[in-house]
């Protein structure tokens, strides 16, 4: 995953026990809720909340997600987990993550996420022009996230 490019932000998480297995390691579903979490953050840094565009009858399905695994977090571990836009068109966004040990800095794990927008009825819908003006400053870093 490229660390270049448009600002982004850090969210800080804590490894809960309950997010590790036998092994005392992170289970590997559980890193996609930490993208969810940051993901939520870098909207929100962007004035966008998902509550609100919901009221609004727009929804951002996941459609595609991947992670790449080069570490493992154990309990207790502090993690920062960094989002970044990587593309936005009409309908859809594509985010991309990254997660680190804050304390040893080292990378765990790389991924990205594709959202659909779409309308109440579950089909594809233009994004609002304020939630795209949005994603255009926080892509051009006239956000502070």
């Amino acid at each position: 995953m490229d660390d270049r490019g448009p600002p982004h932000s850090t969210t800080q998480v804590r490894v809960r026990y309950a997010e590790t297995d036998q092994m005392g390691v992170v289970s590997h579903a559980n890193y996609l809720v930490y993208f969810e979490l940051a993901r939520v953050d870098l909207l929100a840094a962007a004035g966008i909340r998902y509550r609100d565009l919901e009221g609004r009858g727009f929804l951002l399905a996941v459609t595609e997600a991947t992670c790449r695994y080069l570490g493992g977090a154990r309990y207790d571990d502090p993690l920062a987990v960094e989002a970044w836009l990587v593309e936005r068109g009409a309908a859809r966004i594509v985010l991309a993550y990254r997660i680190r040990h804050e304390e040893t800095s080292r990378v765990l794990v790389e991924g990205s996420t594709e959202l659909a927008c779409l309308g109440d009825n579950f089909r594809p819908r233009r994004m609002p022009d304020d939630v795209c003006s949005a994603l255009d400053r926080l892509a051009r870093g006239n956000v502070t996230p």
